[in-house]
């Protein structure tokens, strides 16, 4: 049987070789995550504003799931309620039943089998888009593994959009703790100057353009990849 990770030095490791398909692949499933960190208003609500408004990020070729992620620090305007959310997804830990002790832990294992599982060969998502917000003077920064092919492609056509995109990549090791990390390709999609609690009106709407143009990406990749034809551009 086929398993996504191997334990490198008493450490399981994904095998992102095997996950990374998505460039030669048509995306069936991508999902649009909200609240991960539950002051990071902008992204709440332009998750809630998806939620409320389904037409504008479905697409004919694939689904499209949009959901809330910390809802109990969303509830009180805090970026978490015991602990970052957002360091919960490394594979051992979801893996740990020892691990499932607080609040965001729980719901981490919640959102896992909701978007992967990560430990899984086929997860349920294709691509995640983590919204966020940053109180430093980013622009739209789109963050990224080193390795993830499909999510480059994506940052390239969004920088060729907009002058503010920016493309970084997360550092270079074995798993990550990230929640883009469940699916087979991901990215967090950051932006700032906001203050936490609030909702910056200019980058609220670069966000949703810049969301709805990386749907209309996808769409594109798939009918490249259904009608046979080859990528034209490399990254």
């Amino acid at each position: 049987q086929f398993l996504p990770f191997a334990a490198l030095d008493g450490i399981l490791a994904m095998d992102w070789k095997r996950r990374r398909t998505l460039p030669t692949a048509c995306v069936k499933k991508v999902a649009i995550v909200g609240g991960t960190h539950g002051n990071e208003t902008n992204g709440v609500h332009l998750a809630k504003h998806f939620m409320r408004n389904m037409s504008l990020v479905k697409r004919p070729s694939f689904e499209t799931e949009v959901l809330l992620s910390n809802v109990a620090a969303i509830e009180q305007n805090t970026r978490y309620v015991e602990e970052d959310l957002n360091r919960c997804y490394f594979l051992a830990d979801l893996q740990n039943e020892k691990m499932a002790s607080t609040l965001e832990r729980k719901r981490a294992r919640e959102v896992d089998a909701a978007l992967g599982p990560k430990s899984s060969e086929t997860p349920k998502c294709d691509l995640i888009i983590d919204l966020h917000n940053t109180t430093a003077n980013t622009g739209v920064a789109l963050l990224m593994a080193p390795d993830d092919e499909f999510a480059h492609e994506i940052g390239h056509h969004l920088m060729g959009l907009d002058d503010s995109v920016r493309v970084v990549e997360w550092n270079d090791q074995p798993d990550w703790p990230l929640c883009p990390s469940i699916g087979r390709s991901g990215l967090t999609f950051e932006v700032g100057a906001c203050p936490w609690g609030c909702i910056e009106p200019e980058l609220f709407q670069t966000s949703r353009r810049l969301i709805m143009a990386l749907l209309d990406y996808v769409e594109q990749h798939n009918a490249l990849i259904s009608s046979g034809g080859g990528k034209q551009q490399e990254v």
